[in-house]
């Protein structure tokens, strides 16, 4: 009998467990689990997850670039209400760009070009009272769209492949009750009509693919299931699509593509083509047709579109050896009293939230899922600040309503303690690192009271120490996240309405980097210098990012805007916690953030 090692040219690895990291191409393709008795290997899967939902629903959009890299634009929320708006996609959340010139939909939903390099051509600029299209051509580079040549067939729903400089356009609708299979191609600065015709003069093809190797799927009416191939010069008749159906939403090459969704009506199926046949595979979680779709057959974007009803929701494709989870925020727990401008410290699964507004000393424990009130603090106060884990924290400073406080308490998991005195009284600052080494930065003063203060003090376990290091941007209202040598502040009140300016701290002088997104006062954070996540705040909002340790990212929002708000700042970016704060009255409700989840799969193989 022929060995594994004949065939591949290497042996089986001899694991005690299935490994969690997956390349491959290394020799863990295949595995034995000598705890479990069993041969396994890596198994391909097909899944879609939630992505970001953008700002303006609306279907007939195009898109460019990546999953991880998008941009999604023009489209309509109705048929009578067609859009300019762009909307750039990071991975996690979206965010609003310049607008287009030309408001129109039913432009060719598949990707041409990148985030910064992109193309948009053609489409409908009016439905009702009458029908109008357009070839109209505006090109993306990255900062505002700009008019070029026009299309030489003005045409609606149509289909479409390439990149920014070298594209395709074949059939689609040309008036009311006219269709075409014309084809012209685009060499970044005019149109040229080529002799070939795709042999489906209709609406509603679907198509990815590039400008001299494309697929064209699809189409109504009357609604087929035909599918030709173009190889720079001619269409070519290829294997029917499984079902008939337009609108469909593609993305990938010539011979490596996946199609999904359309209306017959609002379909669920995904496809997978080879460069010769289509293969069913993970159905969409929930039916929608005339999307924007962009991507690769292993890792691909549709957004918008009707599922049934124009929606702005994105939803992610990836076919390897990983299924993932999207990031969100979920409910937890509910604190027992709401407060705002409470401490926070902790972690997502361990946490402590100690006084607040109205002024109180009480003290409440989570254990991941319910909030337990415990010991008090022996100095009732407001806007207060602390660091530190579930059964070793410290906590200074804050609002005795009235007057602000100097007084430090440490807690040790079931009491507090009174500790040595700030130098500098001080409210709602920034503190980071653990209970034995300690900075708080900024706040409030006492003299006058709120004024924002930019002195910073380290903390030995014991006592306070002024350091020389002061905020190259005094403030209040803010928050830091870190340890005492390597820590972060973003954020704040600078006296007069909000700022988003962040600073670094490494253990003896504070240094300006990018500042956030979406400058605002009274957030909540989590992480670490290098890796931070920041939410909620004034408005009250509901906006999250993402630091890296060079610049801000917009993630999902919270479920409930909030502002005031308390976090265990021990979390991480990938695992936050946000409680109680203010949204028009006094919240009790728990967010729990989990960042995206990749899990490996694999598959048992048979012995024999």
């Amino acid at each position: 009998m022929t060995t594994y090692n004949e065939i591949a040219g290497r042996r089986v690895n001899f694991l005690s467990s299935d490994p969690t990291y997956v390349d491959t191409n290394s020799d863990g393709q295949v595995w034995y689990n000598s705890s479990t008795a069993t041969l396994k290997s890596w198994l391909p899967t097909g899944t879609w997850s939630s992505g970001g939902t953008m700002g303006t629903a609306r279907y007939g959009l195009g898109g460019a670039g990546t999953q991880t890299a998008a941009l999604a634009f023009a489209g309509g929320a109705t048929y009578t209400s067609l859009s300019t708006s762009t909307e750039s996609y990071n991975g996690i959340a979206w965010t609003a760009l310049n607008s287009m010139g030309t408001a129109r939909y039913r432009i060719v939903s598949t990707g041409i070009g990148t985030q910064t390099a992109a193309l948009a051509f053609g489409g409908n600029t009016q439905v009702s009272p009458s029908f109008i299209v357009t070839g109209i051509t505006e090109s993306w580079n990255g900062t505002s769209w700009s008019p070029v040549a026009s299309m030489n067939t003005t045409r609606t729903s149509f289909g479409g492949a390439g990149i920014q400089t070298a594209a395709l356009a074949f059939s689609g609708r040309i008036s009311g009750p006219s269709f075409t299979g014309a084809t012209e191609s685009w060499n970044g600065s005019a149109w040229t009509t080529l002799p070939a015709t795709n042999p489906v003069a209709k609406s509603g093809v679907g198509s990815f693919g590039t400008q001299t190797a494309a697929i064209s799927v699809g189409g109504s009416p009357p609604t087929v299931a035909t599918t030709n191939s173009w190889n720079g010069t001619t269409w070519t008749a290829t294997t029917d699509y499984p079902t008939a159906s337009y609108a469909l939403m593609g993305f990938g090459t010539q011979t490596s593509g996946i199609v999904a969704g359309g209306d017959t009506p609002t379909a669920t199926l995904t496809t997978i083509w080879n460069g010769t046949a289509w293969t069913a595979t993970s159905s969409l979680p929930t039916g929608r047709d005339a999307g924007a779709s962009t991507g690769t057959q292993t890792s691909g974007l549709i957004t918008g579109g009707r599922a049934p009803s124009p929606t702005g929701t994105s939803i992610e494709w990836n076919f390897g050896v990983y299924s993932y989870s999207a990031a969100a925020w979920a409910s937890g727990g509910n604190v027992n009293t709401g407060r705002t401008y409470m401490a926070g410290f902790g972690t997502q699964t361990a946490a402590i939230k100690a006084g607040g507004n109205p002024t109180t000393n009480q003290t409440e424990s989570y254990n991941g899922s319910a909030w337990t009130n415990v010991n008090n603090l022996n100095t009732a106060r407001s806007d207060f600040q602390a660091c530190g884990t579930q059964t070793a924290g410290v906590g200074a400073g804050g609002y005795l309503s009235p007057g602000v406080s100097n007084a430090t308490e440490k807690y040790n998991g079931s009491t507090w303690t009174t500790s040595g005195n700030l130098n500098t009284s001080r409210y709602n600052a920034a503190v980071f690192g653990v209970d034995t080494a300690a900075i708080i930065a900024g706040g409030g003063g006492a003299s006058p009271v709120g004024v924002a203060l930019s002195a910073t003090e380290s903390f030995n376990g014991s006592t306070w120490t002024t350091t020389p290091a002061t905020l190259n941007t005094a403030r209040r209202l803010t928050v830091g996240t870190g340890i005492n040598t390597a820590g972060l502040i973003f954020s704040g009140n600078p006296g007069t309405g909000v700022t988003g300016a962040t600073e670094s701290y490494n253990g003896s002088a504070w240094t300006s980097v990018n500042s956030m997104n979406t400058a605002r006062n009274a957030l909540g954070g989590a992480g670490t210098q290098t890796a931070s996540i920041a939410f909620g705040g004034n408005g009250p909002s509901a906006a999250t990012e993402s630091w890296n340790g060079t610049s801000w990212s917009n993630l999902p929002n919270m479920s409930t805007a909030r502002l005031a708000l308390g976090s265990a700042t021990k979390g991480t970016q990938t695992a936050a916690l946000a409680f109680s704060g203010f949204s028009g009255g006094i919240l009790t409700a728990t967010e729990e953030w989990t960042g995206e989840v990749a899990t490996a799969n694999s598959k048992t193989l048979t012995t024999s």
